[in-house]
């Protein structure tokens, strides 16, 4: 374990905020504060040498699945929107399996993209599509090589986000954009279901970002944030949902790790659960895709009646890096 400064204003000065427990390990992590920031960060955090431990061992072993299909469409949609009319180069930092920089190349667009997934990257791979298995800042790209860097869900998983930003900052092209998506830690979600919370996610997720703290990084490495928002139907209410079982369930993301594959029926009812332990399973599985098939179209309609008044669960950022900060560097 690796005692962590905050990475956003490199104090040292924190409160403890929150225990969540990880649903693979059973350890409780201690998330701490920053009490001048306010950024939200697990501490101590886990050696790199050691986090993969903490990921499921079906973790992105099967073909993609319908929700990452879901996802890809979503972001290339907001693309399209983004960046009417135009391609250039586009780096996607923690690709998984591509299928958001294939919808990208299919527009036009000159992709490259990191993910240290072997499994996903070789996937990637797979399709033709130029994805190394590397973390970004050991890339070999040159400054000022792309024109729109995207990182969806992957920040919050970094030992150091300000690092990373710095960067990327040099990747990117005077004028270029940088998007990134990220769970909101200021949701109602967040403080409603507490240490239940699906997207705590500890201690896969390090750091935990509301508008202030993101806002704040970006602008410290020279970005201009120009669009915010804090939902994402999707996974807000899929978020809620899960959450919410977390709650009611001893057996913590029976939900999402059955329909992202990372269980499967055989294991849910491997050798090692007895009999009784097998039926719970079962009726906890059973009864959450039952909550699934009610509680989304439910979640999905209050997150969007709320949404002008209510913080969703979703940071996406984006920002762009002007050509008169270029020459300052």
């Amino acid at each position: 374990m690796t005692s962590t400064l905050c990475n956003v204003c490199g104090s040292a000065d924190w409160k403890v905020h929150s225990t969540p427990t990880d649903y693979i390990s059973g350890e409780k992590f201690q998330v701490v504060q920053c009490s001048h920031c306010h950024l939200i960060f697990v501490h101590p955090q886990p050696d790199r040498a050691v986090i993969s431990k903490y990921y499921p061992s079906g973790h992105q072993r099967a073909e993609p699945a319908a929700y990452e299909k879901m996802d890809a469409n979503s972001r290339l949609k907001f693309i399209d929107e983004l960046v009417v009319e135009h391609s250039g180069s586009a780096l996607d930092v923690g690709c998984g399996k591509g299928l958001f920089l294939a919808g990208l190349r299919e527009r036009g667009w000159q992709v490259a993209g990191t993910e240290l997934s072997e499994v996903s990257s070789a996937y990637a791979r797979s399709q033709g599509l130029p994805v190394l298995t590397t973390d970004v800042e050991t890339a070999p790209y040159e400054p000022g090589s792309f024109d729109l860097i995207t990182l969806f869900h992957v920040l919050e998983h970094l030992p150091s986000p300000a690092s990373t930003l710095t960067v990327l900052h040099k990747l990117l092209r005077p004028g270029g954009l940088l998007l990134i998506e990220v769970p909101n830690i200021g949701s109602w979600y967040a403080r409603t279901f507490g240490d239940d919370w699906f997207h705590y996610d500890v201690p896969r997720h390090l750091y935990h970002f509301d508008k202030q703290t993101l806002h704040r990084l970006m602008t410290d490495h020279q970005f201009v944030v120009t669009r915010t928002s804090t939902h994402n139907t999707q996974y807000d209410a899929f978020g809620a949902v899960q959450s919410f079982l977390n709650k009611i369930i001893s057996a913590p993301n029976v939900l999402n790790n059955f329909n992202t594959k990372q269980v499967t029926i055989s294991e849910i009812l491997g050798s090692r659960h007895g009999s009784l332990g097998k039926l719970r399973n079962i009726l906890g599985l059973l009864f959450s895709e039952m909550a699934l098939v009610v509680g989304f179209p439910l979640m999905s309609l209050f997150a969007l009646l709320t949404a002008p008044w209510l913080e969703g669960g979703t940071l996406r950022f984006v920002a762009r890096k002007e050509a008169a900060r270029q020459q300052l560097d």
